[in-house]
């Protein structure tokens, strides 16, 4: 996965210009890295003691409460730069596991939903059917546990 989240990077900077490892606090460094920590929590399915490692074994001082914070703050950088969504694009054509984007895109969404929104996804994915596990349907006592 590390290799995979370093040709990430990589392909970052070459398409911004922006290293994320580099210790600086400038505004398109920052959002970048916004932007870096957002791929790795969300398609690499990293934690933040995960994130913080990668970044430090790059050379970057970190740790997971600035990953947190980077996260939360990725949104909001979103809305105010005309780059983000497009970097966010090509990253995700590089990864080309279209299903793990999307799965990725969803869990960020969610996180944003008002509660009678979340109230109906949840009606919406109960009646969605589900994958096969070996070769049989699963059924709503399967896929709904008792808590």
């Amino acid at each position: 996965m590390n290799v995979e989240a370093k040709r990430v990077a990589k392909y970052l900077y070459e398409i911004s210009g922006v290293d994320v490892f580099e210790n600086n606090r400038r505004r398109y460094t920052i959002e970048a890295r916004s932007l870096f920590t957002f791929v790795l929590r969300n398609h690499f399915d990293m934690t933040f003691h995960q994130i913080k490692e990668f970044y430090q074994a790059n050379g970057k001082s970190y740790n997971h409460a600035t990953a947190i914070h980077s996260l939360k703050a990725f949104e909001m950088h979103r809305r105010y730069s005309e780059f983000l969504d497009k970097w966010l694009t090509q990253i995700q054509l590089l990864l080309r596991n279209k299903e793990e984007i999307k799965k990725g895109l969803l869990k960020n969404r969610i996180e944003y939903l008002y509660a009678n929104d979340l109230d109906k996804l949840l009606r919406a994915a109960n009646n969605m059917k589900l994958k096969e596990i070996d070769g049989k349907e699963q059924t709503k006592e399967k896929r709904n546990p008792p808590v």
